[in-house]
């Protein structure tokens, strides 16, 4: 029998195998694009196009194959563990009843099925993992042409056109095609493929057990804030012969992608007999069946409220994502401006990630559900990202706790502090103290400009101020002489 937090273990697992792998594409794909360099010019070069595609396709097929190197073992591993864990359970439960159970090891039958079910689940994972290859040369030139839609027509400018697409790359990560022309992340695929298959693969094996002994009857698994129609048969006996005065195979939708063991189920079965205690009381699987938890002063279902909190963490894994595609800029971009402008980027989307961040942490204090980290990591880069996102957060703090708001600097009230600012102080190398410097001790006021804007200089920086609103709007760093 595996527990919940049996599958919590494994969907940690699971992750592990590749995770950084799709963060590597994303990587490959924006260094690609920002070193392409055809966009801001009249023409296309198809060639060039073709054989940049090439050698992404190549390389992106080169990764896959490293990680795909260690699956198998990975695998192997993951499905012994739940495979001896649950038979472990289920046989102690038959030696309490005078059975004898073969050893796992010297079952024959049950090494077949589960040496079979690993290799099958592994060459899935890289069947899978190897169409990101394609998706990702689609990734690449459907940016590329955008681009240069966007900035050939002036919609765009050459740098915004760049940062925009690969955000757009990062938010939607590698991307695995199923043959039904599904689309999904690899990371998404990559745990429901490793939960669903290490869950029917012990219940092969239960099943291999208990026809080994004779057993007929089964009693299912039961948690708190199951689906609706899992809340239904949870908890209950089965017949696996059919037998009348218990739920049958069918009643469960066992071997159906919806139903028992089917797609991310977490419900598992273990030997029962007509004599045992049951685990459950009805009372208690009642009592989860209705369960309610409050958010923002309204009740809803603890279901709900679970699929409420896997899309705020998919956000967030989003918001990861998009910040390693910009990252994956600055690492081979060498043109100042689009080095500026995507460090104002990561800024503005670090802001939007805290916040994402924040919402998650609320949900969880008033609702008391747990927290699950490992959907919210998404790799090596993860550390980076994070103290990247401090940082800009540092400044932002700096700004939001200061006493700029309500002050006067040439007789105009300070009355917001623009998050353009924000980002700017964080993309320039600019710091607070100066801003805030220049903003007490201004040494210059530049003229009131068509759009209502006014500079102010100070010792190290210059500072816009929107003269109507009294909103901060941007920050320069100071000129040197050759400027």
């Amino acid at each position: 029998m595996l527990t919940e937090q049996d599958f919590i273990k494994i969907e940690k697992q699971s992750v592990q195998i590749y995770q950084n792998l799709e963060l590597q594409i994303i990587e490959e794909i924006a260094t690609r694009i920002t070193n392409f360099g055809y966009a801001n010019t009249v023409v296309i070069n198809d060639l060039k196009i073709a054989q940049e595609m090439g050698f992404l396709y190549q390389d992106i097929v080169k990764l896959v194959a490293e990680y795909n190197n260690t699956t198998i073992e990975e695998v192997n591993r993951i499905f012994y563990e739940a495979g001896e864990k649950t038979l472990k359970i289920d046989d102690a439960i038959y030696k309490e009843v005078g059975l004898n159970p073969i050893p796992l090891k010297q079952s024959e039958s049950i090494k077949q099925v589960m040496n079979a079910t690993i290799i099958k689940t592994a060459e899935n994972l890289q069947n899978l993992c190897m169409t990101t290859a394609s998706t990702g040369q689609t990734q690449f030139i459907n940016a590329i042409n955008n681009a240069y839609l966007y900035t050939s027509t002036g919609v765009k400018s050459y740098t915004k056109a760049i940062v925009d697409e690969i955000k757009n790359i990062g938010k939607q990560g590698a991307i695995i095609t199923y043959p039904s022309g599904r689309n999904m992340s690899l990371e998404s695929a990559v745990r429901m493929n490793i939960i669903t298959g290490a869950n029917q693969t012990c219940g092969k094996l239960q099943e291999l057990r208990a026809d080994e002994v004779g057993c007929d009857l089964m009693e299912l698994t039961a948690h708190s804030g199951a689906r609706p129609e899992h809340a239904i048969w949870q908890g209950k006996i089965v017949s696996r012969s059919g037998k009348k005065g218990y739920l049958s195979l069918d009643d469960i939708g066992y071997g159906t992608a919806t139903g028992f063991k089917g797609v991310n189920c977490r419900h598992d079965w273990y030997p029962y007999y007509k004599w045992s205690a049951r685990t459950y009381t009805q009372e208690q699987l009642d009592t989860w069946k209705n369960e309610k938890v409050t958010y923002n002063g309204q009740e809803i279902s603890k279901y709900d409220a679970t699929q409420l909190q896997r899309r705020m963490e998919k956000q967030i894994r989003a918001d990861k994502k998009e910040l390693a595609g910009l990252q994956g800029i600055l690492t081979s971009a060498n043109e100042n401006k689009l080095i500026e402008d995507t460090r104002t980027e990561f800024s503005k989307r670090s802001l939007i990630y805290k916040m994402h961040q924040n919402e998650l942490d609320d949900f969880i204090q008033q609702t008391s559900l747990r927290k699950d980290n490992t959907r919210l990591y998404i790799g090596k880069q993860d550390k980076s990202i994070s103290t990247q996102v401090s940082n800009v957060t540092k400044i932002a703090n700096k700004y939001n706790n200061s006493d700029i708001v309500g002050s006067k600097v040439n007789g105009i009230k300070i009355t917001e502090i623009g998050e353009h600012i924000i980002s700017r102080t964080y993309a320039r190398n600019i710091t607070f103290e100066d801003v805030q410097d220049t903003l007490k001790n201004p040494i210059k006021y530049g003229k009131i400009r068509a759009d209502k804007s006014q500079q102010m200089k100070g010792k190290n920086c210059t500072i816009a101020i929107n003269t109507e609103t009294g909103k901060l709007i941007t920050v320069f760093p100071k000129k040197t002489k050759k400027e």
